[in-house]
């Protein structure tokens, strides 16, 4: 399949490629983070062949593909030619941040940073984290000695990227913060230096605020210095913290140093600031604020467990609906790594049964073909721990089964928490990654409940999709809009407004298109003068039509034999179809570069001429803004004009 079209759509409606700060691409879908979300078109977006949702959150604009997200993403980076910029994170965290970035909440930014950070590394983290599942399945069973070199290498390949976490971590916060990746990876491999490695685990000189979260062990001295050596090797927030502040090192070192020192001192001072200040100072307080979160999370969930268990297992769906599980998912390594087990996992893993049931009942229940092949697509789909084509396609459209497929996730979850389950390995979503919980030790009560919670949340689902059927929710009719009997018309563009009839084009001064306004543009951005449906959206760019929620069609028209530009100057946000709200941005061009070329740039709103149109009234001449009504539209009752034709006949 040819994904490019889908792709050239896509970019098109969120504001062309232009308004892309960064891309990335998660299993089922494509992340953006946006200059300018005002300027993507959601629900054309949404319409897009292809397409299951978009979600807003996290400070990214992510749009829904499914399992086919990897080759969409593809062809947009095909069709677009990003810069590695763009593709490696887009704009740093030290840069200066627009308005919009200053009106995100701290939330969403944390969000879109862990997002940004995890994301990359997510795929190779399963994969180490199953074959370490699988080598200890084997010597659970008794199909391996722990002391044959099979085990060995296997162990060594699959622990490897969870020892040197840092330097993952590190190559990772690199490309978000805008520090080139070498000192990311070069600081990671700095915190688990077999040598300091070693110096961590030895006897302490002293220990301040002992007996306290924040006791900390000097075990050397740099130039003096005590330094409270830990163990960094597969801890996660200390790198992040270090790397971003080396960040800043080193773009205040490449902005004073003379370009002929660059090479050699731009290195030399940010490992050296870096490096050091994270045993000293960065390290152990990072440590320190990882360890509480740990602890904190255990300690809630330690609360009541099946209580804990049943609400998140409920409600991990609506978190991954919105972006939100990018809050959590970081903590299933952190606290593998802290306690060399998680205990938020277990309660979310009978969500993708609970999913599986309800699409494999819907399958079963459907009539028509479409739904069944989506139905089994999603379940497929569910199988391997990935729900966003089954929540999109398959329950969202049908409230009953998804309200009953969340609760089945929260039964499971509920006898998952009870039962004590345990994830030991960070590895694969779903079915296949049930070696993960599995104890070293053996199999346990944990495991085996997990397996119940499993089958009873499958189990459940599948029942009942099967005995409330594959109909979608009964759809109420949109209500019947008539045209109003007067209408208020804004201008689309800031400037100076005049007489229509005065212009220096015979069709529009002689209103035969219909009556108006003209304007002569200060800027060059037009805006949706009225809420309504795009009916007519040239390619050129340099003309819309819309019809209005009142009744009222527009068409508005950007300079004067501006069509002989063949689109150069213009850039059109719109489609034909698309519904379009007061005040949204349709068209912007360039006002210095059309008027240099020689045409005039006046822009005419004219309401076209109909059968229900009584009356145009320009209300405002002079200055204008795109808030500034310009035009009273009067228009006749439809059944007026029905019994006036009729007499007509």
């Amino acid at each position: 399949m040819d994904y490019k079209p889908l792709a050239k759509e896509i970019l098109s409606q969120i504001g062309s490629k232009n308004n892309v700060k960064s891309i990335t691409h998660c299993v089922t879908r494509v992340r953006f983070v946006l200059k300018d979300e005002s300027l993507a078109h959601d629900e054309a977006i949404k319409a897009l062949d292809g397409v299951l949702d978009v979600v807003k959150q996290g400070g990214q604009y992510q749009v829904v593909i499914g399992p086919s997200v990897a080759k969409v993403y593809d062809a947009i980076l095909d069709v677009a030619k990003f810069s590695d910029d763009v593709i490696n994170g887009g704009e740093t965290s030290t840069s200066t941040n627009n308005d919009e970035d200053e009106q995100k909440g701290w939330l969403s930014k944390a969000l879109g940073l862990i997002s940004s950070i995890f994301i990359p590394v997510l795929g190779l983290l399963s994969g180490a984290g199953m074959i370490k599942a699988v080598v200890s399945l084997c010597t659970v069973t008794g199909l391996m000695s722990t002391t044959g070199g099979t085990y060995i290498i296997l162990n060594a390949l699959g622990d490897t990227l969870f020892y040197f976490f840092p330097v993952i971590i590190g190559w990772s916060a690199a490309k978000r913060f805008g520090l080139k990746e070498i000192y990311g990876v070069t600081l990671g491999a700095f915190l688990v230096y077999p040598t300091l490695v070693s110096a961590a685990s030895s006897t302490a000189v002293t220990t301040i605020f002992k007996g306290t979260i924040f006791a900390l062990k000097y075990k050397m001295t740099f130039m003096g210095i005590p330094v409270a050596l830990q163990s960094y090797s597969s801890t996660v927030i200390p790198i992040i913290i270090i790397v971003w502040f080396a960040s800043y090192v080193y773009k205040y070192c490449d902005k004073v140093i003379p370009d002929v020192l660059k090479m050699v001192f731009v290195p030399f001072f940010t490992l050296l600031i870096a490096g050091v200040l994270s045993l000293i100072i960065i390290g152990p307080i990072a440590m320190i604020l990882q360890n509480i979160l740990s602890d904190t999370v255990l300690w809630l969930v330690g609360l009541n467990k099946g209580v804990a268990g049943f609400f998140l297992g409920a409600f991990w769906s609506i978190l991954v609906m919105f972006g939100l599980h990018w809050a959590v998912i970081p903590f299933f390594a952190i606290d593998i790594a802290h306690y060399g087990y998680d205990v938020i996992n277990p309660l979310i893993f009978s969500g993708a049964l609970a999913v599986l049931g309800s699409t494999l009942g819907v399958a079963i229940r459907a009539r028509e073909e479409s739904v069944r092949s989506m139905s089994v697509a999603a379940a497929i789909s569910a199988f391997f721990g990935i729900n966003e084509p089954a929540l999109y396609g398959v329950l969202i459209p049908r409230k009953r089964i998804m309200i009953t497929s969340f609760l089945g996730a929260g039964i499971g979850g509920a006898i998952a928490g009870f039962a004590g389950s345990k994830l030991y390995e960070f590895g694969a979503n779903g079915l296949l990654g049930l070696p993960c919980f599995i104890n070293p030790k053996g199999i346990d009560a944990g495991f085996i409940g997990l397996c119940i919670s499993g089958i009873v949340a499958f189990a459940f689902t599948l029942i009942t999709a099967l005995i409330i059927g594959a109909n979608k929710d009964a759809k109420t009719k949109p209500a019947k809009i008539n045209p109003a009997d007067h209408s208020d018309v804004y201008a689309p563009v800031a400037g100076e407004s005049f007489d229509l009839t005065t212009v220096n084009d015979d069709v529009f001064s002689k209103l035969t298109l219909g009556d108006g306004i003209a304007i002569t543009p200060s800027e060059g951005k037009v805006y949706a003068p009225v809420s309504g449906i795009i009916r007519v959206a040239y390619p050129t760019g340099h003309a819309v039509g819309l019809a209005s929620d009142d009744g009222e069609e527009l068409l508005i028209h950007i300079g004067i034999d501006t069509v002989n530009l063949e689109g150069k100057h213009f850039n059109l946000h719109v489609n034909q179809g698309m519904r379009v709200k007061k005040g949204d941005l349709l068209v912007d061009f360039d006002l210095p570069a059309i008027q240099a070329a020689g045409y005039d740039p006046t822009v005419m709103l004219i309401v076209t001429k109909s059968a229900q149109l009584k009356d145009v009234m320009p209300v405002q001449f002079g200055p204008v803004t795109n808030t500034t009504k310009v035009l009273a539209v009067d228009l006749q009752d439809p059944a007026t004009i029905t019994d006036t034709a009729m007499v007509n006949d």
